[in-house]
């Protein structure tokens, strides 16, 4: 079954003779039913500034070839709060379902978001999204997202701030972009023919390959501080060894990404980098015994920097294989 489903809202709130800008917000989904629902029901209630008119269609897709999600979906069908989209994409891994999710933008689409299936937006998000946007005219807008912690979590990990992202001033242009808190211009991705790397089908890491091909190409990202989302960080993942596990991918996604695109040169800068970033760990890797924060620190040096290197000799890190350990 490669089925898609489309739900029309009633175009609630938007005032006569108004050109709403046409907005489509991507989240992937696979049987976590009660995360998309949470997401589907806070995007319910974005307030809409009358000075920045949009109309939204939520697009769902559900890598999941069963369509565990369909009927949590179609819930949502009939709020007036948007459209709605809903897809199964067969071929399971992240970067087909990101494709997917973009190939199924409605036509006239102007901008595209994408967020997690665990994460929910505040209620100004798309406002404050679409406010740095008008400021700055951005091609594309990131915003912070806050970790959400189950009841009585590892001290150490919230003392080392491990799940925490990095934050910049409101407005400030930056040089980098993923998929669980952005917004960009539509028709400029699609003009360039950007795809999501499926050969990284497993390997994690593809939005970053895919935005900064599109920031080498002179896309200007600008950061929306008040677009804030919040991410839910399971208990499971609170532990020593998927930690120190992810730290290990995110190195290694760098590596393969240039091996699939970078040249020459960029493959020996990476590796070299990476070799730079072990050694200067180990040197750090004391600090362990008497900070959590420095010991995460030195930690992300070496197994980061060990990613790197060994991604270059040829190692791809399969974090999102089905039935993976963490």
């Amino acid at each position: 079954m490669n089925q898609q489903e489309t739900f029309p809202h009633s175009s609630v709130g938007m005032e006569a003779g108004a050109a709403p800008l046409k907005i489509a917000v991507g989240v992937l989904t696979y049987r976590r039913l009660d995360g998309i629902a949470k997401l589907l029901d806070v995007m319910t209630r974005q307030n809409r500034h009358p000075d920045r008119p949009y109309h939204l269609t939520m697009v769902i897709v559900d890598n999941d070839a069963a369509g565990s999600a369909k009927a949590t979906v179609e819930g949502f069908g009939q709020t007036g709060a948007y459209d709605l989209i809903y897809v199964i994409e067969q071929n399971q891994g992240i970067p087909f379902a990101r494709n997917r999710a973009l190939d199924s933008a409605p036509p006239g689409t102007d901008l595209f978001c994408f967020l997690d299936d665990d994460e929910w937006p505040v209620d100004g998000w798309l406002n404050a999204m679409l406010e740095t946007r008008e400021k700055n005219r951005a091609d594309c807008v990131y915003g912070p997202v806050q970790p959400v912690y189950p009841e009585n979590p590892p001290e150490y990990f919230i003392k080392a701030r491990v799940f925490e992202r990095k934050k910049n001033k409101d407005g400030q242009r930056i040089s980098y972009a993923a998929s669980n808190n952005v917004m960009f211009d539509y028709p400029l991705i699609r003009s360039w023919n950007l795809r999501f790397e499926e050969k990284m089908r497993f390997t994690g890491g593809t939005d970053y390959l895919f935005f900064n091909q599109a920031i080498r190409r002179g896309m200007q990202v600008f950061w929306a501080d008040k677009a804030l989302v919040h991410d839910i960080v399971p208990a499971s993942r609170m532990t020593w060894k998927w930690v120190l596990q992810r730290q290990y991918r995110l190195g290694n996604t760098f590596a393969v990404s240039e091996v699939l695109h970078g040249n020459l040169k960029r493959r020996i800068y990476r590796a070299a980098y990476g070799a730079t970033r072990v050694v200067l760990g180990l040197i750090m890797l004391p600090a362990i015994l008497i900070s959590p924060y420095w010991g995460m620190r030195a930690l992300t040096h070496v197994l980061r920097g060990a990613g790197m290197v060994n991604g270059i000799l040829g190692h791809a890190y399969q974090e999102y294989k089905p039935n993976a350990a963490l």
